[in-house]
């Protein structure tokens, strides 16, 4: 896995990203992500993701079954191909599917995510991968996506690459399919209607939990912390 040199950092932008997205957890809602889709989009009824608890896992959900990592190449934001199932075999990993033009929960996510790997012991932040993939690939050009990724980790792997590969690849971890919804009353842009959670991937290649945005960093560290130490605890 490509990873930036010299250690993680918290840096100064992400707070300023915090400020602007913190206040969205208490009201935060998976509706804002799953509105009525074109006709042919009946899974994004998905968006919220399973229901079903783990005490082992605070915070966050369990799938019925585990996930395989994507069998697609994408590519990064130094545009070079980039395989998640290979460069993070056998590691912790954690996949988000967004875009950087995304008003509340793309934000969100990445910053408990980087929060969460903070608070992890020194040791143990290395051992955690973190990979969006963009579902706005017309916007979210490799540029576009580092200079988003730097706000919050400058270790994330970002990747973008075709509607068809992107669809692919969420069709394949079982998230309901992006697509792009127009917005009247900001003339002619759109938003990204897309899942609203975390694929949280245990060395065992299996994404078997979810970290839905309603999260804490410290409940996520906690999972992080167990599945590093333990693997998967089913």
């Amino acid at each position: 896995m490509r990873r930036a040199e010299g250690r993680r950092r918290w840096p100064a932008a992400a707070r300023l990203v915090w400020a602007s997205v913190g206040t969205l957890v208490a009201a935060l809602s998976f509706a804002a992500c799953a509105s009525p889709g074109p006709s042919g989009n009946a899974t994004v009824s998905q968006v919220g993701g399973p229901a079903e608890t783990n005490s082992t896992y605070p915070g966050a959900l369990l799938f019925a079954k585990g996930y395989e990592k994507p069998d697609v190449t994408l590519v990064d934001t130094s545009g070079a191909p980039y395989d998640i199932a290979t460069a993070t075999s056998k590691q912790v990993t954690l996949v988000y599917f967004g875009y950087t033009h995304c008003p509340d929960l793309c934000p969100l996510n990445m910053f408990t995510a980087a929060t969460a790997i903070s608070k992890l012991p020194a040791a143990d932040r290395t051992r955690v991968n973190v990979v969006f993939v963009t579902t706005d690939p017309a916007r979210d050009t490799p540029l576009v996506i580092r200079t988003w990724l730097d706000h919050f980790d400058p270790v994330f792997v970002g990747l973008t690459g075709s509607i068809t590969q992107i669809r692919q690849a969420e069709e394949e971890v079982g998230l309901p399919l992006s697509f792009a919804e127009h917005v009247p009353e900001a003339g002619g842009s759109y938003e990204v209607v897309h899942a609203g959670y975390v694929l949280a991937y245990s060395q065992d290649g299996l994404a078997h939990l979810e970290f839905p945005a309603e999260i804490t960093p410290s409940q996520e560290a906690q999972d992080l912390a167990n599945l590093l130490r333990h693997g998967w605890q089913g």
